[in-house]
């Protein structure tokens, strides 16, 4: 181990967590990308850097996946979007419980300006049902989410989505 630049790895990962959190397989791979003019990482150093850190409490992946489920379901994203958004980020081992339930995550989305002016017929309703499926969410539920929907709002049709 050359002290030197484990020492430049370790500040390079103070660097990055402290621009933002991170899950240990992402800084991981983060710290092993080769880096132009530098030399390569030692993989020995990039795994002792990491343990340290999560000895230190600065990486923690649970609070990582809970805090980043979180931000994703603020966003719209449904239960199967955040999990593979957490797949994407080697996060797979972590299921957060979410602080709302896709369904209330579903109407709150339905009630905002950006899906209430596309509802008005039935092509936007298909819109609005792609979007949503690209999010995560689940065929019956959205469908289930447009019937609640439609019917509160007077505008039901009995159409398929």
């Amino acid at each position: 181990m050359n002290v030197e630049s484990y020492e430049r790895l370790w500040n390079r990962a103070l660097w990055y967590l402290g621009r933002r959190d991170y899950g240990t397989e992402e800084l991981r791979k983060k710290l092993l990308r080769p880096r132009p003019n530098k030399p390569a990482p030692v993989e020995e150093d990039v795994d002792r850097a990491i343990a340290r850190l999560a000895e230190l409490g600065l990486l923690n992946d649970e609070r990582y996946a809970q805090s980043l489920a979180e931000s994703l379901a603020r966003k719209g994203f449904g239960e199967r979007g955040i999990a593979q958004k957490l797949r994407e980020r080697g996060l797979e081992d972590e299921s957060p419980e979410l602080a709302e339930e896709d369904g209330a995550i579903l109407q709150q989305a339905l009630q905002s300006p950006k899906y209430q002016r596309k509802l008005q017929d039935e092509r936007g309703r298909r819109t609005v049902y792609q979007a949503l499926l690209r999010k995560g969410f689940r065929h019956g539920d959205i469908r289930a989410a447009l019937r609640d929907y439609m019917e509160e709002n007077n505008d039901y049709a009995d159409d398929e989505t």
